[in-house]
């Protein structure tokens, strides 16, 4: 059955004035996630607050929601405002002592980087590059018995490169070596369960793939870590409330990922990012996926054709991110594309596109008429 994509585009404004095809960059907010964020801005505006009972269902759903999504148990999810802050959660409640060492994937984000280096005192971090590697083979090259934790983005930002989680994952666990990911530039172009892959801690932001809205995220963890994690970064909220009526009365902290929601969430952008999460369920990943794959082929086809370089190595695991540059300046024909209307990112001196599951190839036909 061919997919469809046009019948989706009524849910994302943005596709009647412009070409999109950055979602490695910012995801568009739908349709329904505005629809969602009105509706709980009429609520403030008129009563200042939900009522308690609706306040906790509201949060109980969106987690189930997200959680299902994942493939994950609603227990093993935090919400964060970042994936910059899921990272630093995961990392400072790993037990890590001084002398102990943090494998970091060397072509990770910045905000990676920044978590790691500024947060983990007395702590060894040993950068090692994964590009074009077997990841096992670029992490085992560098084990010892000092090794607590490795940290790598699912897929690099830049070139696209998805790394082979689950079988990473495996071998860490053989050496209980604790497997934290950034998924920000994987979760919502690939079909992708946390319990499949049995990664110990997954963090993710809203604003890319997700399609927002920004300063909205979550944070996965495996639950076999509970009894296991430090109580660090937790909060009032991180506790058995059902009720506020009677705040000297203390609950006790959930054993479980929510105990890291430390105060005020934002109910806002929690609602809209599960109705994005609803709306990819009903598309299905996997049909999601295979969409975001055939337009980046088509685009793959034609950059090999005009002899571009391509960055994005062939491999069998791909994601929704193909990276080229031109024989001619990659900056001109950047501009040549956005003065045409068609958005895309320009890093490094290489041009990255991203296609989404609304996309059509009539988009990727207009796009290499310019090219």
């Amino acid at each position: 059955m061919i997919f469809d994509s046009a019948r989706y585009r009524q849910w994302f404004p943005i596709a009647d004035s412009c070409v999109y095809i950055n979602h490695a960059g910012t995801g568009p907010l739908s349709r329904r996630a505005r629809q969602t964020i009105e509706d709980c801005l009429d609520v403030y505006a008129s009563s200042a607050e939900f009522p308690i009972p609706q306040y906790f269902e509201r949060i109980q759903k969106s987690r189930a929601v997200v959680a299902r999504f994942l493939g994950a148990d609603p227990e093993e999810i935090t919400f964060t405002h970042s994936t910059s802050q899921g990272l630093y959660i995961a990392l400072m409640n790993i037990i890590l002592d001084p002398g102990d060492t943090v494998i970091v994937m060397d072509e990770v984000f910045p905000a990676a980087r920044y978590a790691v280096e500024n947060n983990l005192p007395g702590v060894t971090k040993r950068y090692i590059p994964f590009t074009r590697r077997d990841p096992i083979q670029a992490v085992q090259e560098h084990l010892d018995p000092s090794v607590k934790a490795v940290l790598v983005d699912l897929v690099q930002y830049l070139s696209g490169e998805r790394i082979d989680i689950k079988r990473l994952s495996a071998f860490l666990r053989e050496s209980d070596i604790a497997c934290v990911v950034d998924g920000i530039q994987a979760i919502g172009a690939i079909d992708f369960s946390v319990h499949e892959t049995d990664i110990d801690f997954l963090a993710c932001g809203a604003a890319k793939w997700l399609f927002g809205p920004s300063g909205t995220g979550f944070l996965y963890v495996n639950k076999h870590r509970f009894s296991r994690n430090r109580k660090m970064h937790t909060g009032w909220l991180g506790a058995q409330w059902t009720g506020f009526e009677h705040c000297e009365k203390l609950p006790s902290l959930y054993n479980d990922a929510r105990m890291f929601e430390q105060g005020t969430r934002n109910v806002i952008g929690i609602s809209a990012l599960a109705e994005n999460c609803r709306m990819l369920m009903e598309v299905g990943m996997d049909k999601v996926e295979q969409h975001i794959q055939s337009l980046k082929h088509r685009l793959w086809d034609v950059f090999r054709k005009f002899k571009y370089e391509i960055y994005t190595p062939e491999s069998k695991l791909q994601s929704g991110i193909i990276t080229v540059r031109p024989q001619t300046d990659a900056g001109n024909v950047f501009q040549r594309l956005t003065q045409h209307s068609v958005i895309l990112s320009y890093r490094s001196d290489w041009l990255r596109f991203s296609p989404h599951f609304y996309n059509t190839e009539a988009e990727i036909d207009r796009i290499v008429s310019l090219l």
